[in-house]
């Protein structure tokens, strides 16, 4: 069964994007600690909303390529690359969907709409957060008004020479 994860970055205020939705501010902080390139082997499917996709697809080449998308929304997808499709059910038919997988865990890439209502359905395994050092003031919040109270546990935490902290946290359902 495959395990459900988020993995994200946010400001030491709680935002995951600027005002602008953008996310220059992370640059001087990605790290290879932060072993990005070793998460990203573990996944074979990522979920994006509508926004997250739209920002993903204006970055460049497909960020994902050789692995599973879908696109969790109400409108139709323009020209998507391959091996990407639209969702757009409920929270509780998507969870059981991707957990029927068995082929690599999956990645809630975002947005944080997104996020919280996958963690308010219980279907949320592992998160794992990295702190920047840096308040932005305003911005996306790390999670929407959605999200409803989870117990974490923390299972191992990190601080990075540049200030970056991680934290990786399982829900009840994965305890």
């Amino acid at each position: 069964m495959a395990r459900i994860r988020l993995y994200f970055a946010t400001s030491l205020d709680g935002f995951i994007a600027d005002a602008a939705g953008g996310v220059d501010w992370l640059q001087p902080y990605n790290t290879p600690e932060a072993k990005y390139a070793e998460f990203l082997g573990e996944i074979r499917t990522v979920v994006l909303g509508r926004a997250t996709y739209q920002q993903a697809r204006g970055f460049g080449p497909w960020e994902y390529p050789g692995k599973r998308g879908i696109v969790w929304t109400s409108r139709a997808l323009d020209d998507p690359p391959e091996d990407v499709e639209r969702y757009d059910g409920g929270a509780p038919e998507l969870a059981h969907r991707l957990r029927a997988l068995d082929d690599g865990d999956v990645w809630i890439v975002g947005g944080a709409k997104a996020q919280a209502a996958l963690l308010a359905a219980g279907a949320v395994d592992l998160i794992d957060v990295f702190v920047v050092p840096l308040v932005l003031g305003g911005g996306v919040p790390m999670f929407a008004a959605a999200a409803s109270s989870k117990v974490l546990q923390l299972v191992e935490s990190a601080a990075f020479v540049n200030g970056l902290v991680h934290l990786r946290y399982t829900t009840e359902r994965s305890t």
